[in-house]
């Protein structure tokens, strides 16, 4: 029931950053969904080809991964306006189209192609490395939650796709997250002002991190400065 509320939720959203939901047969099982179609498949896999040695792919540049940023902020504020958690907010779930157009989508439609990136946790199947320590051990999803995997996400696209926590073992994740003593480091590379924002959406205290409409205005501060090249 959960799954069918969020998808007729779902089902209302309208952005530019958002993948909309077309249409969806729910008669009879399997259920099926009309998604729009978007060229070139998932951030994630965009970021690992943008790493690329080859000379025909150009590698992105801080005020392009800003600009991707700016994106998914856009499209969760849409989301936190229209009071709908995610959960589930990484690379991975954001699509991108031919002329880099970023839309966030919010149905969990990766997780059979990057199933090692989720973890078995009170009966379900969670992206562990992207929860921020609430959600790890109360199960206390919010906006601010989702705050924290934008943070991720950040550093997914400041690091070509990488695996968050790559060195650790997810129980090493799990534990270092419930005691707070895990912290992802600042991308080679990385302006010192976007790594910043990525500290403040990891604030231990939900109540500390920025909302998604302060993280937009900040991204469009950054996307605007000289400093952004660095």
């Amino acid at each position: 029931m959960n799954f069918r509320r969020e998808l007729d939720m779902f089902s209302k959203l309208n952005h530019a950053n958002v993948v909309r939901l077309l249409g969806q047969c729910r008669e009879m099982e399997p259920h099926y969904m009309i998604l729009e179609y978007v060229d070139l498949g998932d951030l994630k896999q965009f970021l690992r080809i943008s790493k690329s040695k080859d000379e025909k792919q150009k590698t992105l540049s801080s005020k392009q991964k800003v600009a991707l940023c700016s994106q998914v902020a856009l499209g969760m504020e849409h989301l936190s306006n229209s009071r709908f958690v995610h959960k589930d907010l990484a690379a991975r779930n954001c699509l991108v189209s031919a002329v880099r157009l970023v839309k966030v989508t919010a149905l969990g439609l990766t997780k059979d192609v990057y199933s090692s990136e989720y973890y078995a946790l009170r009966q379900a199947e969670v992206p562990l490395r992207w929860m921020p320590p609430e959600a790890v051990q109360e199960d206390d999803f919010s906006t601010k939650s989702d705050v924290w995997s934008f943070g991720v996400l950040m550093w997914e696209v400041f690091t070509h796709g990488e695996l968050p926590y790559t060195s650790l073992p997810d129980e090493e994740v799990l534990s270092g997250l419930q005691n707070g003593s895990l912290r992802l480091h600042s991308p080679d590379g990385c302006p010192s002002r976007v790594y910043k924002l990525m500290q403040r959406c990891w604030a231990p205290s939900p109540k500390d991190r920025p909302s998604f409409s302060d993280i937009v205005n900040t991204l469009g501060d950054l996307s605007s400065s000289s400093k952004t090249h660095a």
